[in-house]
């Protein structure tokens, strides 16, 4: 499982009206934290499992937080996996549409990059949505959010 002291990103469920009392757990011990404008029940947290799992049980009523498949530890997230989520969700200019956490339905064919255009950097997968071409970008297990009007000619196979 790694160092206790090592960090790693996890995705936790805020319950009803509770963000800001959460986000205060991780702000004295200077963890990176992650708010999607367009997910307003999810945080995402820098931090070591040990930290997440004795606030999770000082604070059980407050938030849950993903698990790994077939598991009842946290689930990691990749540092590049949530740094492109991260890309994704924090231009205000782009908006993307949140389809919720059923990754695996979405996440089919050959993994792209965009190269140039509103959505440079982006990296997910192309998928066929009410009959328009959408670029999908995820964090496996957590959450999907579509892009429309994705040019193809600044797409490129991965």
């Amino acid at each position: 499982m790694g160092r206790p002291r090592e960090k790693y990103w996890y995705a936790l469920k805020v319950f009803h009206n509770r963000m800001e009392e959460t986000l205060g757990y991780f702000k004295p011990g200077r963890y990176e934290t992650f708010v999607p404008v367009i997910i307003p029940s999810l945080l995402f947290v820098k931090c070591s499992e040990a930290f997440l799992e004795k606030t999770k049980r000082d604070h059980w009523d407050k938030f849950m937080y993903y698990k790994e498949a077939d598991s009842t530890h946290p689930g990691r997230i990749r540092d590049h996996e949530m740094e492109v989520f991260r890309l994704a969700m924090s231009d205000p200019s782009v908006r993307g549409e949140y389809l919720g956490d059923d990754t695996t339905k979405y996440m089919t064919g050959d993994k792209v990059r965009v190269t140039d255009g509103p959505y440079k950097g982006y990296e997910g997968f192309i998928h066929r949505i009410k009959h328009d071409r959408k670029l999908v970008v995820c964090v496996q297990g957590v959450a999907v959010v579509a892009f429309s009007d994705v040019r193809m000619e600044f797409v490129e196979k991965i």
